[in-house]
């Protein structure tokens, strides 16, 4: 069993989180041939969103191997700046409206907590 660590792979976030999204239009214009027919199938997706996606998919597997089923959004925003905070709450609220996540939250201000959906994990993006 590997380390069971979420700090070990909450660097991989803040990068696109801080990334704005002129530049990851950039990005998207020097994709190549599979990489495009990815953004096809999640057509209207923003890079970040897609980014977001395939970055909880690998945390979701990551816990499922520790024998977790769900993350919290408060682990996941430790030590990150407001603006990161915004961007990632956001594309979490995008991600359940697509039925990718499912999210809970027992009390106002209380922590979010986050549980993939089978459709978030068997997608390729």
């Amino acid at each position: 069993m590997g380390l069971c660590r979420l700090d070990l792979y909450v660097f991989e976030l803040s990068e696109f989180l801080n990334v704005d999204d002129d530049e990851l239009t950039e990005i998207a214009d020097d994709m190549d041939d599979a990489e495009e027919t990815r953004y096809t199938e999640n057509s209207g997706w923003s890079s970040r969103t897609r980014a977001v996606s395939k970055y909880l998919q690998s945390a979701f597997a990551k816990e499922a191997e520790c024998g977790r089923k769900s993350l919290s959004l408060d682990n996941l925003l430790t030590g990150k700046s407001r603006k990161e905070a915004s961007r990632m709450f956001f594309e979490t609220l995008v991600l359940k409206t697509r039925d990718y996540i499912h999210v809970e939250q027992q009390n106002p201000f209380d922590d979010i907590t986050i549980k993939p959906r089978t459709r978030l994990m068997k997608s390729d993006f």
